[in-house]
């Protein structure tokens, strides 16, 4: 948290504020830092009301309605914003990749299963090939007679009027 001296900066200010006070921390001298940070503070601090004051005090000149350049809030918006797109982005890329994912295992897996109908017809035809080549070597009626009921029923004195009948 910044303290309320410190409030008063822009966020370039504070970027600058922030890398000496590292420096300084790099340095060794954590103590020396602290004192170089509030050193800073106080002469950027008293250069900032001098600078309100002088904008104040000439009221001749030009565009002073407007907004200065450069408030802390319009850059954390603009942050902020940048966060969000770049977050947007990266859902957008994460989504593309699903879809292609997606999309490459539905084009293996119809690959996949057009080579898998395909072998199972080879195996069918081969099957049936297998099933006419038996049968035109194995004739079922020559390893088993089959009687006919008209040829045995074609003698009518044998069967209508048997020898051995009661009358």
């Amino acid at each position: 948290q910044a303290g309320p001296a410190l409030k008063k900066f822009k966020a370039e200010d504070m970027l600058c504020i922030t890398r000496l006070f590292v420096l300084s921390l790099l340095a060794g001298t954590a103590a020396s830092a602290a004192n170089a940070a509030a050193k800073i503070a106080k002469s950027e601090a008293d250069e900032a009301e001098e600078r309100e004051a002088d904008d104040v005090s000439s009221p001749d000149l030009p565009f002073q309605e407007l907004a200065p350049f450069g408030r802390e809030s319009v850059g954390q918006e603009l942050t902020e914003s940048a966060i969000q797109e770049s977050d947007a982005m990266v859902d957008q890329l994460e989504k593309a990749e699903t879809a292609e994912e997606k999309r490459s295992a539905f084009r293996a897996l119809t690959r996949l299963r057009g080579v898998a109908l395909t072998s199972f017809d080879g195996i069918a035809r081969s099957h049936t090939g297998n099933i006419d080549e038996f049968t035109k070597v194995n004739h079922w009626r020559e390893k088993h007679p089959l009687r006919h009921l008209a040829e045995e029923e074609s003698d009518v004195s044998k069967w209508a009027f048997p020898s051995n009948a009661d009358f």
